[in-house]
């Protein structure tokens, strides 16, 4: 299982037509033209639009969006819808709610609102993958699917706690083994029951939030068994989808560097790596192709795609300034250049409301074309429709002649270290990437 397939370099991004009246989507579609954009991902949080109630499935307004973007030609990148879940669920079965780090069990809001070892949560998420698939599989204009959003964050709730405590059990099989391990005969920590053991947080080992802790081995652990329960997560729909759709390739939005998942961990259970690139200002080029080489190097130099971008703006950050002319192309182009064999945005239309409203699209508001930035988004993707016709050849790119590696582990123990991992990396991309030396990032799991 590798890539998907294409003619050309994938053009587009994430699609949300569930956010506007039918009337605009021809209005779009007619838009899409001009920019040559060829690729929607859809569907990533319609989970309340697609299960209204536990044991109710509706896709007829899904059925409708696929429709339409297959009968004007686009490739699909389908998603099982999972990255947020419904009020009803939260409702129904409150243990699906994370805890915090502080303690404090939340109600339901936001994203990335989900905890991993909630058997609810695992069990509601897998059915709906599945059936997404089961009715999605043969649709040709799918050709690949997205499984959840940005994994991320952690939960500290009793069910995290045990399956923390059984993850210990498998990885060190004795006590006496964990606290030769965590070096429990400081502070007089030695435990003699599984049952004794709390994850850490701001209630048990740490103090001045979770870079400081008393025991890095029990943080550091817990980290590796977040990282886990949330790659069974994506094991359990990729499990689901597989029952249907075979062949198709099945990964999940990756976020560069983020620190909590071991992505070197997960991507033997990616077909292909795809991540999100949203560098905090025009000055992060060293950061970014640290980064690419980073995503490419995590399954062997296999191709990645450029899964989200901004064309302009975000909407995440007390600043958010809009990219300045050409930078959207420049940084489109060094991520092929690293590897990229797709790019693509979030988002294509501009948001209704909510906290997304004025991120950045490639259609604004007014669905007009003659903005700075859809023009900008225009040419790239002709100049991307031109490079197809000189047969440009999709897969690894040759000559790699530098090595950067590093640990997950690593990063975790030492998060105050000064200058850290990431810091240290940075300077040397931007040293090899001044003399025109390509690099391979490589990343060990432990």
């Amino acid at each position: 299982m590798s890539l998907p397939v294409s003619a050309k370099v994938p053009f587009g991004g994430d699609y949300n037509p569930e956010q506007w009246p039918e009337d605009v989507w021809k209005q779009d579609y007619r838009l899409f033209d001009t920019a040559r954009i060829d690729l929607v991902t859809l569907g990533v949080f319609d989970w309340a639009l697609t299960q209204p109630a536990e044991d109710t499935y509706d896709f007829a307004l899904l059925d409708r969006i696929v429709e339409r973007a297959s009968a004007e030609g686009r490739g699909i990148c389908l998603a099982t819808g999972t990255g947020a879940h419904p009020p009803w669920l939260a409702k129904a079965y409150p243990e699906v709610t994370r805890t915090d780090f502080e303690g404090r069990k939340h109600r339901f809001g936001q994203r990335h609102n989900s905890c991993p070892s909630s058997p609810v949560f695992r069990r509601l998420s897998t059915e709906l993958a599945r059936r997404v698939a089961r009715r999605y599989a043969d649709a040709p204009a799918v050709l690949a699917w997205h499984v959840g959003n940005e994994y991320g964050g952690a939960c500290y709730c009793a069910l995290c706690a045990a399956g923390f405590r059984n993850w210990l059990r498998h990885r060190y099989g004795t006590l006496d083994e964990l606290n030769e391990a965590w070096y429990t005969t400081f502070w007089s920590h030695t435990f003699t029951d599984w049952d004794e053991i709390e994850p850490p947080s701001a209630l048990t080992e740490h103090w001045r939030g979770p870079d400081h802790t008393a025991f890095p081995g029990i943080t550091v652990d817990y980290l590796r068994f977040t990282s886990d329960a949330m790659l069974t997560n994506f094991r359990d729909e990729k499990a689901a989808i597989r029952e249907s759709s075979p062949t198709l390739p099945v990964t999940t939005n990756f976020m560069g560097m983020y620190r909590p998942i071991d992505y070197h961990r997960w991507a033997p259970h990616l077909d292909f790596v795809s991540w999100d690139n949203y560098p905090p200002d025009d000055g992060s080029a060293a950061r970014m192709a640290l980064t690419h080489d980073l995503m490419r190097g995590l399954k062997d130099g296999q191709p990645f795609w450029l899964m989200e971008q901004t064309p302009s703006c975000t909407a995440c950050r007390d600043v958010n300034p809009l990219k300045r002319p050409g930078l959207m192309r420049l940084w489109s182009w060094q991520a092929v250049a690293h590897g990229a064999d797709a790019v693509l945005f979030f988002q294509l239309r501009a948001s209704r409301g909510a906290s997304e409203k004025y991120h950045g699209a490639v259609i604004g508001h007014a669905g007009r074309s003659d903005t700075r930035v859809f023009r900008e988004v225009a040419e790239l993707g002709a100049e991307l429709e031109r490079l197809a016709r000189r047969r440009w050849a999709r897969g690894p790119r040759p000559g790699w002649r530098c090595c950067s590696t590093g640990t997950a582990g690593g990063r975790w123990s030492c998060p105050t270290a000064r200058p850290g991992w990431s810091a240290t990396s940075r300077s040397c991309s931007r040293t090899t990437g001044h003399s025109g030396t390509p690099v391979w990032t490589w990343t060990s799991s432990r």
